[in-house]
């Protein structure tokens, strides 16, 4: 019989290392946040894909910050009214707003060099409750320039 077997209490701490991390690669975000430390312009755009497999690129109407000069920083609330970039008009709601919950990131496009993609291995979905995910770039237009995240929400 099993009866007389007793039960050790099971720590929090023991079931937490127990549990797979099944959102260890996902964060929520309602800002996406760009520095340029690089010896070059950029611009920075707001990337995601439809279902039906459209790509898009927006940015703040008014081209908030067309240009972030060296040194220079811009920041962009997810909530905004977004104008298309790339993808066509399907990309935005009728309010010109992005999909609430759509997977997000950061682009560059670096002036006289190459366009950087700032998707990394953690997916950014567009949350109202989320937090700021900050990228940088540095070098130069030839040298060192990928896009880096220097701070997850």
């Amino acid at each position: 019989m099993l009866s007389h077997i007793t039960r050790a209490p099971i720590s929090a701490a023991l079931l937490a290392s127990l549990a797979l991390p099944a959102f260890a690669g996902e964060v929520v975000a309602s800002d996406l946040r760009y520095k340029n430390n690089g010896a070059y312009t950029a611009q920075f755009y707001i990337r995601y894909n439809l279902d039906d497999g459209t790509k898009c690129k927006v940015k703040p109407k008014g081209d908030v910050a067309s240009v972030v000069a060296p040194a220079s920083w811009v920041q962009y609330d997810l909530h905004d009214a977004m104008t298309v970039k790339a993808g066509g008009s399907r990309c935005l709601s009728q309010q010109s707003e992005i999909p609430y919950g759509s997977e997000v990131w950061g682009f560059v496009d670096i002036s006289e060099g190459e366009g950087k993609s700032c998707r990394k291995d953690k997916k950014v979905f567009f949350n109202s409750s989320g937090g700021t995910v900050k990228y940088m770039s540095k070098g130069t237009t030839l040298n060192n320039n990928r896009c880096r995240v220097t701070n997850w929400p």
